[in-house]
């Protein structure tokens, strides 16, 4: 609470005066010191009846008199009073000054009342100042008497778990920073001050100061729940408590456990079953105990199923998601192994594994043959599966070698062929010098001939022979175009070939010819050609 009068100090210094009751006419202290809880004289004088005495309120608690309402000076009023005979003057405190009961009616802690006092033949005036000493009157109070908090088990040790803040002191200047806190156990059976402890003495922060782990104390047989008993106390040694009770509360923090008889947190769970060759059904026969598993937070359900291995056991077996039995949907021919997983049905999804051999009568005492299926089923599947991917590797290999034998077809089917325009015009230039040093060689020969026959040699004397040499037409260039011909066209006689019919000697007259072969027409300037030569009977011309 404030303390609304003198400093601290002066109230010490002022505490340790003892009330004057000196003899003599105005013999009026400076200092008077009354407990809060006490009433009584507080000024005794001796003077006589003829000399004056006066005396008034003038502040209280550093608040001038004229500054206070009528309530409070008519409050202040009824706590003085004064008593005057004929040999002595003394002034009373009608009632105890109780700080509490002032504060709660004019709101305001009064911890000094100053008289200025007049008396004597030369009217003296003092101020004496009348201290209201506090007494220890009420002790502290909690907000109630029974507390009740949560704490998660995963709290970490040192941490703050509740801070008591609802203790409260009536007493004026008694209150906050002069209380203490202690802890103390009150029931036996629930005693939690191994686990919590008040942070310092004066302190009202509660702390944990030893690990709470939910499962461990209920894998002990206890209840997780802890009590302690607060106690505090103000300087005077008043004091009370209060009750708090701590329940642990379980997270999820642990994954689910399978229960195996004899199987502590650090084995791993194994199952054994044996079953008859070539057995088809539910794995009841299961040893050393039927494969079952718990939450071990006891807060979520939990599911089965199995893990896939590489020797694909798990396809030839079926799991209740619920129950945990195993099923073989085939045969069991050898030994199997499976990995069967539990998982808790929460966001978290924490899980175990356990191994669970399946051993058949025959092959109770061998391992099992990693990579080899265990039913006959499995195998011709895959024997199946097999041919199906080997035939269709063939269609798509045929596909791809007709459709490259259709593209090379047709990459030569677009090749130029002899006798097109675009085959003349690619002719190179050896070659049309070629063709036009034999044109010459023509002419010559045809004005030698012709000579000949208007010759007296040459008239009515068969031709002369003409050689197998005489008879070549082309060059080798123009040979070694491609042999593919175009759609045959319809024949033309030009003079150029033998045949039955009379020759037309114009055209043998004509020095050059105007019919010529139509794959030599796109050449421009064409002479002449002996390919073009005509055979005709000796005395022909005769």
């Amino acid at each position: 609470m404030r303390n609304l009068g003198i400093s601290k100090g002066c109230f010490l210094l002022c505490f340790a005066l003892l009330i004057s009751h000196a003899e003599g006419a105005c013999d009026v202290p400076n200092f008077v010191t009354i407990k809060e809880d006490a009433s009584g004289s507080i000024l005794n004088n001796s003077i006589p009846i003829e000399e004056t005495f006066t005396w008034n309120i003038i502040e209280v608690s550093g608040h001038p008199w004229s500054t206070l309402s009528i309530e409070i000076r008519a409050k202040i009023q009824e706590y003085f009073l004064s008593n005057r005979n004929n040999v002595s003057v003394s002034i009373f405190v009608t009632k105890p000054i109780d700080k509490e009961s002032l504060l709660d009616f004019i709101g305001l802690v009064v911890t000094n009342v100053k008289l200025r006092i007049s008396c004597g033949a030369t009217s003296t005036v003092t101020d004496m100042i009348v201290i209201v000493e506090s007494v220890n009157e009420f002790p502290p109070e909690f907000g109630k008497n029974y507390y009740h908090i949560n704490v998660n088990e995963s709290t970490a040790v040192g941490s703050l778990v509740y801070t008591i803040s609802d203790v409260t002191d009536r007493d004026i200047d008694e209150a906050d920073n002069s209380l203490t806190y202690t802890i103390s156990k009150d029931l036996e059976e629930f005693d939690g001050t191994p686990y919590f402890v008040m942070k310092t003495g004066t302190s009202p922060d509660i702390m944990l100061q030893k690990v709470v782990d939910y499962d461990a104390i209920v894998a002990s047989g206890k209840i997780p729940t802890f009590l302690i008993r607060v106690t505090v106390q103000d300087h005077g040694g008043r004091r009370d408590d209060a009750l708090f009770n701590f329940t642990i509360i379980n997270e999820d923090d642990l994954p689910p456990a399978f229960i195996i008889p004899n199987c502590d947190s650090g084995c791993t769970p194994s199952y054994t079953t044996i079953v008859p060759d070539g057995f088809r059904g539910a794995l009841t026969n299961v040893t050393p105990a039927a494969l079952k598993a718990v939450d071990q937070d006891k807060q979520h359900a939990v599911q089965y199923s199995l893990l896939n291995d590489s020797a694909g056991y798990h396809s030839a077996f079926r799991i209740d998601p619920n129950t945990g039995i195993i099923s073989a949907l085939s045969p069991v021919l050898s030994t199997v192994a499976l990995i069967v997983k539990v998982t808790e049905i929460s966001a978290l999804q924490r899980f175990a594994l356990a191994n669970m051999l399946v051993k058949t009568n025959s092959s109770s005492g061998s391992q099992p043959n990693v990579g080899r299926s265990v039913v006959k089923e499995t195998d011709d599947n895959m024997t199946i599966i097999v041919i199906v991917v080997a035939i269709v590797a063939v269609i798509i290999i045929g596909a791809l070698v007709l459709a490259l034998v259709i593209y090379c077809k047709r990459q030569r089917e677009k090749m130029v062929k002899p006798g097109d325009v675009s085959s003349s015009q690619s002719t190179s230039r050896d070659a049309l010098q070629n063709e036009k040093e034999l044109s010459n060689s023509r002419q010559e020969l045809l004005q030698s001939y012709a000579m000949f026959m208007t010759s007296s040699e040459g008239k009515g004397n068969a031709l002369p022979p003409i050689t197998t040499a005489d008879m070549m037409i082309g060059t080798d260039e123009f040979k070694k175009r491609s042999r593919k011909r175009r759609k045959k066209e319809q024949e033309i006689f030009d003079g150029t070939r033998k045949y039955d019919m009379e020759a037309d000697i114009d055209f043998f007259r004509q020095g050059t010819k105007s019919k010529i072969k139509r794959s030599t027409r796109s050449i421009k300037e064409q002479r002449l050609d002996p390919k073009y030569w005509i055979t005709v009977q000796n005395g022909y011309l005769e």
